[in-house]
């Protein structure tokens, strides 16, 4: 029913260092209150809150989808990670040159500290791609005996 991957132990703790930044990273952003948005500048925060909805969403699909995959259907769990991979490095880039004047998050220490982690989240998401691609892996097909 289920493969039984033998991945390292760094694998895992990537994993768990991954699965922490985006619990915190949904928890920071959905219960930003609503003190900190700023009145005078609505559209930039409205602007920002939408993308950030939209992020939240692929993030909480991706959180319930990965261990499905990678416990159910484990070949295909390294196209998904290095696609999680591509898409966490693509959306920081693209955070930092082209939407930086554009994307103002309110003022906030969990935000401010959540936006700073993010490489620690692509280096794990980068090891776990890393691994799942170039590492031959041994599966016990315990169910196929």
């Amino acid at each position: 029913m289920f493969e039984n991957p033998q991945l390292s132990n760094f694998f895992w703790f990537s994993m768990s260092i991954a699965y922490a930044f985006c619990f915190s990273a949904l928890y920071t952003y959905s219960t930003v209150p609503e003190y900190t948005l700023e009145v005078y500048n609505n559209a930039q925060i409205n602007i920002t809150m939408k993308l950030a909805t939209v992020r939240l969403v692929i993030v909480a699909t991706a959180l319930l989808a990965y261990p499905i995959i990678l416990f159910r259907f484990f070949k295909y769990a390294k196209y998904f990670t290095v696609a999680l991979t591509a898409w966490a490095v693509t959306i920081y880039i693209d955070d930092i040159f082209v939407l930086s004047e554009i994307i103002k998050y309110p003022e906030s220490g969990l935000i401010s500290s959540i936006q700073s982690l993010r490489p620690i989240l692509i280096a794990s998401l980068l090891w776990m791609s890393v691994e799942l691609t170039y590492h031959p892996l041994r599966i016990n097909l315990y169910y196929e005996k």
